[in-house]
């Protein structure tokens, strides 16, 4: 159930997961550019440059494919949408903070591989994905921080017992999710809707609406501290894999054909 305990109280720490979140996503971003300009040939130590422009453009997503089906082999959850990890996540079903970590950076460098590889496929689930394991990985990392503090200093906080505790782990994973996804399609009204329909809690929305709109700006913020414009620029998209480049290349024909005339 997503129990949300006292969104007021707790909303510096969603402030902070929407801050995570957008830095999440601009990495994302990152990584799929990276891997779009190793793809193409244009990245990567010079040996590696020439490998790839001496491939056929069919070969890319046969590489990506057998990439992912190796990281596969040892982490499963990299697999398809995800959505059994996520909801396992959404039923309170705990794992250690190092495998949510794991899977966050398996995810991330599969996911981006994959949209840059034109492979057949997207990003919003995976969005999801690593936004839930997110989520529930920050949610560990405060709720044994604050359970340490509280076995050393007993007495401490003990007159205030609504702070002696936070939030369930599905609340964390499904703002995590909402932030990531807003994060990176820009869209927080959008993001926080979605996810508020999982739940008709009303509790729920001071915290996706504010972690949402932290993680967009965030997600602005870094992008264009690692040149947003090399993203601008790049043909990958963040959802479905872009058509961007074949209509700038059909635009070109037209020119030149008026132009030749």
């Amino acid at each position: 159930t997503f129990d949300f305990k006292n969104p007021l109280m707790e909303l510096p720490l969603y402030l902070l997961l929407g801050a995570m979140s957008g830095v999440v996503a601009a990495i994302f971003s990152s990584v799929a550019q990276f891997s779009k300009g190793v793809f193409d040939g244009e990245e990567g130590p010079e040996f590696v440059q020439q490998a790839f422009q001496s491939l056929p453009k069919a070969a890319q997503p046969v590489i990506a494919s057998l990439i992912c089906g190796f990281v596969s082999i040892y982490i499963p959850q990299v697999l398809f949408f995800g959505y059994e990890t996520l909801n396992g996540l959404f039923l309170n079903s705990n794992m250690a903070t190092k495998d949510l970590f794991i899977l966050l950076i398996a995810k991330l460098t599969t996911t981006a591989i994959s949209a840059s590889s034109g492979l057949v496929g997207g990003t919003f689930a995976p969005s999801l994905f690593l936004g839930g394991v997110l989520g529930a990985g920050f949610h560990n990392i405060v709720s044994d921080a604050l359970q340490s503090v509280l076995n050393t200093y007993p007495d401490f906080l003990k007159d205030y017992p609504y702070l002696q505790s936070i939030s369930g782990l599905p609340a964390f994973a499904m703002v995590g999710a909402a932030s990531v996804l807003s994060a990176l399609f820009r869209a927080p009204l959008t993001a926080s809707l979605l996810l508020f329909e999982c739940t008709r809690n009303y509790d729920v929305i001071l915290p996706l609406m504010a972690s949402a709109g932290v993680a967009s700006l965030t997600g602005d913020i870094v992008e264009k501290w690692l040149d947003e414009e090399q993203r601008e620029s790049d043909p990958v998209s963040w959802g479905d894999l872009a058509t961007r480049i074949n209509g700038e290349n059909e635009n070109e024909d037209v020119l030149c054909d008026v132009s030749e005339r």
